[in-house]
């Protein structure tokens, strides 16, 4: 009877405590750690932002090996023309009075000055300008400058020999008599838009060719960053 007694204490005490009890606090608790909720309570909401890594889809994974062997190519493509072009200058300086006399003074005759100028002008061009674009230095001035040269021997031809034919001719000597100096303006083109490349005093030693221009412009105008 003592042991019924007890044991119908013990379970209206459990009931009574039950009773006083808040079976949602787990649920409340949760609930306030809520950014909303948070809020209303007068703290700051703070919203976790998942951010997602831009991705590139321009880049291949071939990128890494064909940057390189790109620059390596432009080397010696700047290499080949230089070592091929130089030998036009000394020509000229070798037969000043012929090449005065049979290109310029005939051909362009409206040219001032004495047409030994004009052919030393040109035989310094390619020399010191094949020199210069060798190394890399001041690429785009020296490669265009190179250009002019081989530009005006692309129309002294045409004035002297006609267009042959082209594009679809077939002549006796198997070359038109402009094309390699078609060829020379093609290459010299290229490198007066482009610069000398990744290997090049320009790029390695001056900081970039169009960036030392820049920071001549600003000095000549005065807008130099302070």
């Amino acid at each position: 009877m003592n042991f019924t007694k007890a044991l119908f204490v013990v379970v209206a005490l459990a009931g009574n405590s039950a009773a006083f009890t808040n079976p949602g606090n787990a649920k409340v608790l949760s609930n306030l750690s809520k950014p909303s909720e948070l809020a209303a309570f007068g703290r700051k909401a703070k919203v976790a932002k998942v951010i997602e890594p831009e991705i590139d889809e321009s880049v291949t994974m071939f990128d890494p090996i064909a940057e390189p062997v790109g620059d390596v190519a432009v080397l010696a493509l700047r290499l080949a023309t230089c070592a091929l072009l130089v030998h036009h200058g000394f020509d000229k300086i070798q037969n000043v009075d012929g090449f005065s006399a049979n290109v310029v003074a005939k051909f362009f005759g409206f040219l001032p000055g004495p047409p030994s100028f004009w052919t030393l002008s040109a035989a310094a061009t390619q020399i010191a300008g094949a020199g210069l674009l060798t190394v890399g230095i001041l690429a785009r001035p020296v490669a265009f400058s190179m250009m002019c040269t081989m530009l005006v021997a692309v129309i002294f031809h045409l004035l002297n020999t006609g267009a042959e034919g082209f594009p679809l001719a077939v002549v006796p000597q198997h070359s038109y008599n402009y094309e390699l100096a078609a060829m020379y303006v093609g290459v010299l083109a290229y490198f007066a838009a482009t610069g000398a490349g990744a290997y090049s005093i320009d790029e390695k030693v001056l900081g970039g060719e169009l960036k030392l221009y820049e920071s001549a412009f600003n000095k000549v105008f005065g807008e130099d960053e302070r």
